[in-house]
């Protein structure tokens, strides 16, 4: 019986050699691994919040995490949603007429982008922009949140505090293991039932032939 996942970085289909595996390659892993750094650890818990698909367009390959106010250091879970690499570029960049035009970030007009190698240009060209987007990427969040295992408030360091200790730390890391395999384990057995009610006649023709053989051979 062949089971095939979906690769959450790639989108390519896999046979999974165990259970929890989420990724095709190494090579996606690391990249994965990459990305969950980057988004201070809760890029995982991004994508399992938003049960594994695009928010706007509902598919499950090649999904990225995206920051809603454009501001990378803000990794607040409220600021971060999952989108596929598609929506993700519509998200970065307003198509009129068939012509590109990109909206500056900070004075909301728009402009022609320039060609870049990355092709992402945000910003107009005025140095005031420039020089309020270097004071928004500074600043950092010191303000009082909950936490969300216990409930209890606690003054925020960093934008990607989410609890107020390491024993709530640990259990949250624990509970998304924890549902992330009760899904992974689910989608399992419901494909198993899916492939024995697909191929019940093969499987009955195959008992009567394994049948009928052992009762020659006695």
């Amino acid at each position: 019986m062949n089971i095939t996942f979906s690769c959450l970085v790639c989108g390519k289909e896999f046979i999974p050699v165990r259970l929890a595996q989420k990724y095709c390659s190494l090579r996606c892993k690391n990249r994965a691994d990459k990305n969950d750094r980057r988004f201070s650890g809760i890029r995982d818990y991004i994508i399992d919040r938003d049960k594994y698909k695009c928010v706007d367009c509902g598919t499950k390959s090649k999904l990225v995490v995206h920051h809603q106010d454009w501001i990378r250091t803000n990794n607040d879970p409220s600021n971060l949603v999952t989108l596929c690499t598609s929506c993700h570029r519509k998200r970065h960049f307003d198509v009129i007429d068939n012509q590109r035009m990109n909206r500056c970030r900070i004075c909301d007009n728009k402009f022609h982008p320039m060609r870049t190698k990355r092709d992402i240009q945000f910003l107009c060209r005025r140095k005031s922009c420039h020089a309020e987007w270097k004071k928004i990427q500074k600043r950092s969040a010191h303000e009082a949140k909950l936490c969300v295992m216990c409930g209890k408030s606690f003054m925020q360091k960093h934008s990607r505090h989410m609890t107020c200790s390491a024993e709530c730390s640990k259990a949250l890391m624990d509970k998304g293991k924890a549902e992330r395999y009760i899904r992974l384990r689910d989608e399992l057995l419901d494909k198993q039932k899916l492939y024995y009610r697909e191929h019940a006649e093969e499987r009955k023709a195959y008992t009567r032939e394994w049948s009928q053989k052992r009762k020659i051979n006695f």
